[in-house]
Formats: structure tokens, C-alpha cells, sequence
């Protein structure tokens, strides 16, 4: 793969992590199709191949109903169909086996909500789940394998919920408005029932007022706090270890007399070392006392 082509799969991954929640170790739901056509080409098993590709852990998943229909196909199939029990099962609750893109689109749902990659050579499947908010698709070409791009219905769905997340909700607003004091009980625009309650019609959560006050808030309105509270740092006890006196060297007087002298005027003074020096004799004096000690043996 060039690095063009990684760049692009990083930036699709990113995408999916970031707008629809994927987190690893991915799960890729596999079809017959996509077993079959990888078996075929060689490619390597899908519990190998699909980490590389995704660049982090990943588990590849079949369906009771993707098996079925595998064993049905006959002799041709029989390779795959062995193949696919060694994946493990993604629970589809079919009592009845469904054909394989029925179940795959039942186990991928209207938003994803398992964050599946799903990894198919159908075509018709692949139209189908590119409608879906949050569908990856994977499929085999030639001898590598290739993810989807996400569809221009997945790019506007992610540029509204992120539009949704900037603006102020309705609810924010109205614990906003409690927070100030600018909402009263009386005024609230909600109905108050007889423990105190005030319901806002904007939202299925309500407020109660006897419960708030022991929150200390203003006008006894706000139930949740403002802001997270942070555990203070306090000062602690200094290091035991550096609180201890400085232990004074004692000095034994006898061995100072020895190294030291006194001067005239009483003081110490340090004695000289005595060198010693080891004197070489002279070359002529050897070899006069070797002569003489051949004439006494003559």
C-alpha cells in the first residue's frame, strides 16, 4: 500500500473513532462472500490480515446465519464454510437462519450502535449499510483489501451532531435561567405539583425544590452543581530525615600531636613528610665489583 493510500485509510479511521465512538480493538463482521473471495486469492486469514489493515487490534466476527448459509451452497463452499466456525460468533437471536445480508443488516441496526466494520464483497449490502450513520465497510479488490470512504450521508449526519453540540440546549438553558434566579417558581413556566416540583416542559427531567435545599444554591432552584470541585492541596510534614541535627566530627588530640609540630610561638604546625629516595648505584662501580670477583676465583 503507498503511503497515499495509508494516509487516506488513517484519515477514514480517524473519522469513524472521532464522529461515531469506534474504539479498539475493532470488531469486523464478516460475510460469506468476503470469506469465500479471500480464500480464493489466497489472501491470508482475516483474524491476520484485518489488525495490519486497521493498524490496531481487531476480531473478526461471522454469524450463525452466514455459516447456514455457507453449508447450503453446496461442495464449492465447503473450504469456506470450515473456515468461518474457527471465527467467533456474533449473537443475531435468529431463530430461523435469515440469508447473510439480512443478518448483517439487522446486526449493524439503523445507527451501528456495536460499531461493526463490516467486510463484504455483496454490492447490494454495501448501498444498503452506506445509508446507515456509522457504517464502515470493508471489501477485498485484486489482492489488498480497502475501506470505504465515508458516504455524504454520514459526513452530514456527523456535521449536525456536531453543530447540535456547540449550541445551547433547551434544558441548559433552563438550569442556566434557575442558576441566576432569573426563573422563579412562580413564574416558571412549568407546573408545580404539591412536593415542590417544578417540571419543565421542555424536558422529561424536573426539579425539585425541597431536595435542593440542602444544596445551598440560589433560591434553592439548581440541583447540580456549577463546577467540579478539586481536592486541595494542603501542606504536609516536612522530611523527617532533614529535620536531624548535624552530627559534629570528634577529633581525637593524640593523633593531631603526631602529625602536627609547634612552631616557636606555640602554635601547630604541620610536620614535613620525609621523602625517601632510592638512590641507583653507579654503572662502573658494578662492574668493578663483578672484576674483582673473578680474580679471587682465579
Amino acid at each position: 500500500m503507498g503511503v497515499k493510500k495509508q494516509k487516506q485509510l488513517r484519515r477514514h479511521i480517524r473519522f469513524y473513532k472521532t464522529c461515531f465512538g469506534f474504539r479498539e480493538p475493532f470488531k469486523v463482521i464478516c460475510d460469506g462472500t468476503f470469506l469465500h473471495y479471500n480464500l480464493s486469492k489466497k489472501l491470508g486469514s482475516p483474524q491476520d490480515i484485518l489488525p495490519s489493515f486497521l493498524g490496531a487490534a481487531a476480531k473478526a466476527f461471522v454469524t450463525r446465519c452466514v455459516v447456514s448459509e455457507l453449508k447450503k451452497m453446496g461442495e464449492a463452499y465447503s473450504g469456506t464454510a470450515s473456515a468461518a466456525r474457527r471465527f467467533e460468533l456474533a449473537k443475531c437471536e435468529h431463530e430461523q437462519p435469515w440469508p447473510a445480508a439480512d443478518c448483517v443488516a439487522a446486526m449493524v441496526g439503523s445507527h451501528n450502535d456495536e460499531h461493526f466494520f463490516v467486510a463484504t464483497q455483496d454490492v447490494e449490502l454495501r448501498k444498503k449499510l452506506r445509508q446507515v450513520h456509522g457504517g464502515a465497510l470493508i471489501y477485498a479488490k485484486h489482492t489488498w483489501l480497502v475501506l470505504e470512504p465515508p458516504s455524504d450521508k454520514q459526513q452530514e449526519y456527523a456535521r449536525l451532531s456536531e453543530n447540535e453540540r456547540l449550541h445551547v440546549t433547551q434544558r441548559e438553558r433552563f438550569l442556566l435561567e434557575a442558576r441566576e434566579g432569573k426563573l422563579k417558581p412562580q413564574n416558571a413556566g412549568g407546573e408545580q405539583n404539591a412536593d415542590g416540583i417544578i417540571r419543565d416542559p421542555s424536558s422529561a427531567q424536573s426539579i425539585s425544590l425541597k431536595d435542593s435545599a440542602h444544596h445551598k444554591t440560589p433560591r434553592g432552584v439548581l440541583t447540580t452543581k456549577d463546577r467540579p470541585t478539586f481536592k486541595r492541596k494542603r501542606a504536609k510534614a516536612p522530611n523527617p530525615l532533614s529535620c536531624l541535627k548535624k552530627k559534629k566530627k570528634v577529633v581525637n588530640p593524640a593523633s593531631t600531636e603526631e602529625k602536627e609540630g609547634q612552631k616557636e610561638d606555640g602554635t601547630l604546625m604541620k610536620k614535613a613528610r620525609a621523602r625517601q629516595r632510592v638512590r641507583k648505584r653507579h654503572r662502573s662501580a658494578t662492574v668493578s665489583s663483578v672484576n674483582e670477583g673473578e680474580v679471587k676465583d682465579s
